[in-house]
């Protein structure tokens, strides 16, 4: 858990503090992106977490301990950290790179060169390729990728990155991203990210910090960002192009109907009904024993048959959609395959929830009229 406590930061040379009375949670697991336009203080928060940079004021603790009172060289061993220019030794191989901190931290030759295969692997550079190319041998995305490794190796709780992906092309970039997701899923620890991009910090993003001159202004899921905005600034930062844009913004998982029950093709209408009052639910999705999706009956399709049967003679076809996607091409798939719901699966293929035409479209309807919070 990082936490920040009435911190400011002012320089002698500046006539502003950089950082103005800022307390906020990190907890442990998390990935909180920090984003805000230039000067706006996101950097600097984030080099105080590991004394690159001193507070004025307030304290920043680590698992409840005041970094103030940490040997900085110790405390910057324990915390992975990935910068916008990556910053890899050019006269050492890929492994050597990955594998720094470790040797400072007299690791073993067997246990560091275990290390580095294993999140060569997780960063989707396979070892017999990459392990002794140079970083001049690599493109920017792949280096970046060396660069996230690294800041894993120790196999810290806590990693810091600034703006690490600004450097690389867009289709490079949203790939990076997209690998971020899929590795924070696998390994979760505590990240602090900081972008300008509001697109990144809604694809990555547990919470979103929007920052101005040194002063957070809301730190909130992406969801309550968009519903419920603190001020007209943060309301604009978030949504200037409309409720279009905040349907790009904000993914399935955000938004879907959990999981609360499953049905077999076996079972009588009478049945799948009960169990449909007793879950609060409208409609039900089917499955074999494996697991396996057949398909999905309606509440109301059910009531309006006169005869009896089973579910394996009332299926509708079900499409399914990872839960990453965003509500935005949900939207249109619904729309393109002329369905009126759509299973949601996570990374792993498990089935999670159900998102429905008339979810999105009151969700859009409740953007269209969404004002910033009172604070009255």
């Amino acid at each position: 858990m990082i936490e920040f406590e009435h911190v400011s930061k002012t320089y002698a040379t500046a006539n502003f503090a950089s950082l103005n009375d800022v307390s906020f949670t990190v907890e442990a697991g998390d990935l909180v992106v920090l984003i805000g336009t230039s000067g706006c203080g996101k950097t600097t928060a984030l080099k105080l977490i590991n004394r690159l940079v001193e507070p004025t004021s307030g304290r920043v603790l680590v698992d409840g301990q005041d970094v103030a009172q940490q040997e900085p060289v110790q405390l910057r061993r324990r915390i992975g950290y990935v910068i916008q220019q990556i910053g890899l030794m050019p006269h050492m191989t890929v492994a050597q790179n990955v594998g720094l901190v470790p040797r400072l931290l007299n690791w073993s030759e067997s246990r560091r060169q275990a290390r580095v295969s294993e999140l060569l692997e997780l960063v989707g550079l396979p070892p017999d390729t990459y392990h002794n190319r140079y970083p001049r041998e690599l493109s920017g995305g792949q280096q970046q990728r060396v660069g996230v490794a690294r800041a894993l190796a120790s196999d810290p709780t806590i990693v810091l990155m600034d703006e690490p992906f600004g450097a690389v092309d867009p289709i490079t970039r949203h790939g990076l991203q997209l690998e971020m997701r899929k590795i924070q899923s696998t390994v979760r620890k505590t990240i602090v990210f900081v972008t300008h991009d509001i697109a990144e910090a809604f694809l990555l993003g547990d919470r979103i910090g929007v920052m101005r001159a040194g002063q957070l202004l809301q730190l909130a899921t992406p969801e309550e960002l968009l519903r419920q905005p603190a001020d007209d600034y943060v309301a604009q930062f978030v949504g200037a192009d409309g409720p279009w844009r905040k349907l790009e913004f904000l993914r399935v998982s955000d938004v879907a109907s959990p999981l609360r029950c499953t049905a077999a093709p076996d079972w009588a209408f009478a049945h799948a009904l009960q169990m449909m009052e007793q879950y609060a639910v409208d409609h039900l999705l089917v499955v074999r024993q494996d697991s396996q999706l057949l398909g999905h009956v309606w509440q109301e399709n059910l009531r309006a048959r006169r005869d009896s049967g089973t579910l394996a003679d009332a299926l509708l076809p079900t499409h399914t959609i990872p839960a990453a996607t965003s509500l935005r091409e949900a939207l249109a798939r619904l729309t393109r395959e002329h369905d009126m719901l759509l299973a949601v699966n996570d990374e792993t293929g498990r089935l999670t929830g159900t998102i429905s035409t008339n979810n999105l479209l009151t969700l859009f309807s409740e953007f269209s009229r969404v004002e910033p919070a009172s604070h009255e």
